[in-house]
């Protein structure tokens, strides 16, 4: 934690911090508020579509998420339960769109738009 005091004073010593600082808040507003739109108008399915799409990157030829996350910390970060990620995960398996690995997700083909 940084004292209120030091900040006020760098904001008066130094605009550039200050328009930084200003950039980086408002970037953190619209990725919170897009987190709220997401849990209040899309379903489970959704968010874990979306999760895998935005953190999916090409690796070796194939679309894979390099983090190794648990069903768990996945249904943590799109605010669902662990349990109906493993009901999404074995769906989407036994369709052949995604394959898990030791914890990492393979992506095949792209995953369809309703669960």
């Amino acid at each position: 934690m940084i004292p209120r005091g030091d900040i006020e004073g760098m904001i008066d010593r130094n605009p550039e911090f200050a328009r930084h600082l200003i950039h980086m808040l408002i970037g953190k507003v619209r990725s919170l508020t897009r987190k709220v739109l997401d849990l209040a108008l899309k379903d489970v399915y959704g968010r874990f579509a979306k999760f895998i799409d935005e953190n999916a990157i090409e690796q070796k030829g194939a679309r894979v998420v390099p983090e190794r996350l648990t069903q768990h910390d996945i249904a943590a970060r799109i605010g669902g339960s662990r349990e109906m990620v493993n009901r999404i995960v074995k769906d989407l398996t036994a369709g052949g769109y995604i394959s898990v690995d030791a914890k990492q997700i393979t992506v095949h083909k792209k995953l369809p738009s309703h669960w």
